[in-house]
């Protein structure tokens, strides 16, 4: 039987049907010799003639009744038929059994599962005729589906976690432009505002309006996060750190904590892409910002090769699944977090933007609450 199994459908038919129609054949035979036989033994008689010693030419006549005769030439007749028609149904019926009721029912199973979107299946072959290449075909198609939905669901995770970075991210510049307009109006109407602060807060919204220009070509022409590219030039620190310590300053002025900024003098210039740089120190502040009772420290330092900033706060540390998971998209560490609020996107665009700089980032609980410590390359690259 497994041989048959691996044939073809045209070859098994044949050799299924061939021993079947033999059998039918040898048993037409039989029965039409039997019924001969019978009808020779029983249905006549050898009637002598007589008359002047001459001997009449036998004659036969039915010694059994005209319809019984009738009935065995006619059984002589249909037998054959019914053996041969006998041979061919069972012949069917074992090839249906052997070569198309599991190929079959398998294809249906099968086709009735995807129509339900469910393709953790396999759909084993079982054989090697037509059927079984068309199960193998089946199971080809269904890999396929299979890898076209896990990859268009990667692409969909990755754009949502690209609109959950794009929303994120352009929160804390335009909070810094809104914080310098703010300045400037309030400037303007107390007759306080000197030339020098008005030219300083109008190039700071110049920068910035610059920066969520150039973020948000960034993020239209990539497809995932990790596809944004780095460009380090070299920048006088001391200038860096003025314009991130203003950014911070208008960032958080309205916040209901102290921050405190320390960063470390430098004289020689650094490789540093400025908007990862403050991106990161965004993010962390406006991280430890969501936690903080009173207090934020931020100092920043440069340390050989190395620049080193690190965001200290107040709070209640890190959650434990931040800690074990580490940075993670859309991983908050607060339980019931809305959305709308909070992505769970901050640590994770800080994470990947300082390995980009072929830094790291570091997270940590103290006694007084939470540290992160994120690390930027600065040598030429």
């Amino acid at each position: 039987m497994e041989r048959i199994k691996q044939m073809s459908l045209k070859k098994a038919f044949f050799s299924i049907t061939l021993p079947f129609l033999l059998i039918a054949v040898l048993l037409s035979a039989l029965s039409v010799w039997g019924i001969s036989e019978l009808m020779g033994t029983y249905g006549a008689s050898i009637r002598i003639g007589a008359g002047g010693g001459a001997t009449v030419a036998p004659t036969l006549e039915p010694a059994v009744p005209p319809s019984w005769y009738r009935f065995l030439s006619l059984l002589q007749l249909l037998l054959p038929a019914v053996f041969v028609l006998t041979a061919i149904l069972a012949a069917d019926l074992l090839f249906y059994r052997l070569k198309l009721k599991r190929p079959l029912a398998t294809l249906q199973s099968g086709a009735e599962r995807i129509m339900h979107h469910d393709l953790d299946f396999t759909m084993p072959s079982g054989s090697g005729d037509e059927l079984g290449q068309l199960c193998d075909a089946f199971e080809a198609m269904r890999q396929e589906l299979a890898n076209n939905n896990k990859k268009l669901w990667r692409q969909m995770e990755e754009r949502r976690r690209l609109n959950a970075a794009f929303s994120h991210d352009l929160r804390n510049p335009v909070t810094v432009v809104k914080g310098s307009a703010k300045m400037l109006k309030k400037g303007l109407s107390t007759g306080a505002l000197s030339s020098h602060q008005a030219q300083d807060a109008i190039s700071l919204i110049e920068e910035y309006a610059g920066r969520i220009e150039s973020y948000v070509e960034a993020m239209s022409s990539v497809q995932r996060l990790e596809q944004l590219s780095c460009s380090p030039q070299l920048t006088d620190w001391g200038e860096v750190a003025k314009e991130l310590n203003e950014s911070l300053r208008l960032l958080t002025q309205d916040a209901g904590y102290v921050v405190e900024i320390r960063f470390k003098p430098h004289r020689q210039s650094v490789w540093i892409d400025k908007s990862y740089l403050f991106n990161v120190a965004e993010n962390l502040i406006a991280n430890a910002g969501r936690y903080a009772k009173k207090r934020i420290e931020v100092n920043a330092a440069v340390r050989q090769d190395e620049l080193i900033l690190s965001v200290h706060d107040d709070g209640g540390g890190y959650s434990q699944a931040i800690l074990d998971k580490g940075a993670q998209p859309f991983l908050r560490g607060e339980e019931g977090a809305e959305p709308s609020v909070h992505f769970g996107m901050g640590l994770y665009v800080c994470k990947l933007l300082c390995e980009k700089h072929g830094g790291s980032l570091a997270l940590r609980n103290e006694e007084a609450g939470a540290y992160a410590e994120a690390r930027f390359r600065i040598s030429k690259p």
